[in-house]
Formats: C-alpha cells, structure tokens, sequence
C-alpha cells in the first residue's frame, strides 16, 4: 500500500482556526486566511496537533514510540529530523484556481476583494462572559470572532522524505483519529473535527488497526 498523500481535515462545527489578531472594526478574532481570502489551516499548527494527539494516547502504544519519533520528530527538535512533513491545509484547487480568477488583475468586470471571498465561507459570532455569581453578562466582556461554516474540507499534502513503514503510516493514522478538536476555544467544547488520511475514514481505520468505521 502506498504512503498516504494528503491529510483531509473536516469541519464539523463552526470552527476557528485564528491567525493571532483580530480585524478592527469587524472582528476581535480573525480566522487564518491567504491573499485571496480563503481560510488556511497552517501545516505548522496541524503538526502541533497530531503531536498533541500523540501525547494523549502513548501510554496506551508505547509500542509505536520510535515511529513516533521518525514522523513527528523529537520534542524541541530544531534540526527537524523526522521523515514528514505537513503542507498548509487549503480548499479544493478548483474552488482557488475560481477565486484566484475572481480576484485576479485578468478580471475586467467586477473582481471580488479577498474579505468578499471570505464572508462567503465564514460567519461572526459574538460572545460575552457571564458572571459565576449572579448570571447576569459581564461588563465590557462582548467579543466577537470570525468562524469558519462547518462542513468545509481543508487538504494538506504530505512530503515524506524517507519511505515510512507499517508503524509509521499507523501511528500517523492513529494521531488523525485520536485529533477531534482545534483551533480556538477547542479546549471549551468548540471546533470538532474529523481528520482522515485521503479523505478516507475507512483506510484510515484499517491503517491504525481499529475497529469499524463510525
């Protein structure tokens, strides 16, 4: 069986992946997006929570710690020496080959701005701390951040430099179906997703030597 190409992150909810600033005036949380407006899913922070995924369940697979290891690389490894690497999480090429033609100079008649591109595939929702004591909202709490609309499907491809091998290929599987929270708030309940290696849940099930598919 070939090594798996791509890593196909699913949204279930709304969901924020934030970029670390907000837009003035319409947002205090910004979701991360490119020059075109479409939402990102940055390979780095997609590495960062495979790794995590990891750190949740090696008790259970000491088995699979030395794949581990070749895949995900050490902890504070600068020199990077693992085996993969994760590219950017991005929308279909189709969907960016349009709006990169929409937005484009080549466009003489009504091109879109990136931040249209980007209402269309997000909402706003706003927030407010509520008081333990009485219940009541909180003063000067009222936030708000951009979600991205469940049901968006971001893929990034997946570079091995060295052939992995049977463990290697199971512990990345194990870490994409252990991974079913991300992004902003995930530790409140919020952004579930669902993490497959080709989009394909049941191979990715039967490379991490699980059960059936749910």
């Amino acid at each position: 069986m070939p090594p798996p190409q791509t890593l196909v992150i699913e949204l279930l909810p709304d969901t924020t992946f934030a970029r670390g600033e907000g837009t003035a005036g319409v947002v205090d949380v910004e979701v991360d997006h490119d020059d075109l407006g479409l939402p990102v899913v940055r390979g780095e922070r997609l590495h960062g929570l495979l790794r995590d995924a990891w750190l949740s369940m090696q008790a259970r697979v000491p088995e699979l710690a030395d794949a581990a290891c070749r895949v995900l690389g050490e902890e504070a490894d600068l020199d990077e020496r693992s085996i993969l690497r994760i590219g950017d999480g991005n929308l279909p090429e189709e969907v960016r080959t349009w709006v990169r033609y929409a937005v484009g100079r080549d466009r003489n008649e009504h091109p879109l701005r990136p931040e249209q591109v980007l209402t269309t595939l997000t909402d706003v929702r706003r927030q407010t701390a509520v008081s333990r004591a009485t219940g009541a909202p909180e003063k000067s709490t009222l936030r708000s951040s951009r979600v991205v609309l469940r049901g968006v499907r971001f893929t990034a491809s997946l570079h091995w430099l060295a052939e992995p091998g049977r463990d290697e290929v199971r512990c990345l599987a194990l870490c994409a179906l252990a991974l079913r929270h991300g992004g902003w708030q995930r530790n409140r309940g919020r952004g579930f997703l669902r993490v497959t290696l080709d989009g394909k849940l049941a191979t990715t099930r039967q490379a991490a030597g699980v059960g059936g598919v749910t």
